[in-house]
């Protein structure tokens, strides 16, 4: 038998991707009022990235939960993304040497979050078949094999996973439709088949 079980935890946590859409629009908004003040040969350029940065708070507090969905979130990092290497590599040619940092850091930033956000974007699940039970990717033990267990138990949404050598994982498991009885005979009956294997693998 086969069992893939959702986790209720994410690589990518909602105010995290909020955080750096709002760290963005203050970095617009301050470059914006800086040049649209003190630099008068690109003044529009100055109101425009001011603008943006307005533009990008005020979405991000107001709809929030429409800019960090999966399918708006990717085009406003990209936004972001463009208008921040712009500022980089402008703030370089002209010899600006703390914006150039800002920028450049701020890019690099958001290229990481879009990477993050991409790999992290779906919810990780515990696979537990015939061979083992395969653990989500954010745990530190990947891999347990049914000569390790000691107990599998379900109980009001929570999956425990006791260890014969004490150790102790549990998830909480949302909306899971797997029958326990059955799920919990499963995992008796492999971790009776692989007591044997114990002493020869040492756990």
């Amino acid at each position: 038998m086969v069992y893939d079980l959702p986790v209720e935890d994410e690589k990518v946590k909602p105010h995290h991707i909020t955080t750096l859409h709002l760290i963005c629009s203050l970095a617009f908004m301050s470059a914006g009022a800086i040049i649209f003040r003190y630099n008068f040969d690109i003044t529009i350029w100055g109101l425009s990235l001011l603008l943006a940065g307005v533009l990008l708070l005020l979405v991000t507090i107001f709809k929030n939960k429409r800019i960090i969905s999966k399918k708006v979130n990717p085009q406003v990092r990209f936004i972001e993304l463009l208008i921040s290497v712009t500022m980089a590599v402008y703030s370089a040619i002209q010899g600006w040497r703390f914006p150039t940092g800002i920028f450049s850091v701020l890019s690099a930033a958001i290229v990481f979050a879009i990477y993050w956000e991409r790999a992290g974007g779906s919810a990780p699940a515990i696979h537990i078949d015939d061979d083992g039970i395969r653990l989500p990717v954010t745990s530190r033990k990947r891999f347990l094999k049914w000569a390790e267990v000691e107990e599998v138990v379900m109980r009001f949404g929570t999956l425990s996973i006791n260890c014969v050598d004490n150790r102790l994982f549990q998830w909480n498991i949302p909306g899971s439709e797997v029958d326990i009885e059955t799920f919990e005979a499963y995992c008796a009956a492999k971790v009776e088949e692989n007591i044997s294997k114990r002493i020869s693998d040492e756990w």
